[in-house]
């Protein structure tokens, strides 16, 4: 083999292994994207839940949601 296709075989595998590090990089952050995601909507359903219990007075109902409001929003800033 000579020097030039020693060089652009070189140069494929490198771009082969930067595409590699950039999509592993790209899945990480869409798995703790996700992650993020799941845990406000369990926030969100917990919230509904409180907001639809017939058995909680109007005080306990928001006291509880303004528990959960402030862990949303927690969620939120610490994205």
């Amino acid at each position: 083999m000579n020097t030039l296709t020693m060089i652009m075989l070189a140069a494929v595998l490198l771009a082969a292994c930067a595409l590699a590090l950039w999509s592993w990089r790209n899945q990480k952050r869409l798995e703790k994207l996700d992650e993020h995601i799941n845990r406000q909507s369990e926030l969100i359903e917990q919230l509904d839940n409180v907001l639809e219990n017939p058995q909680l007075s109007e005080t306990e109902q928001r006291v509880q949601s303004e528990a959960l409001l402030a862990k949303l929003q927690a969620t939120r800033k610490s994205r």
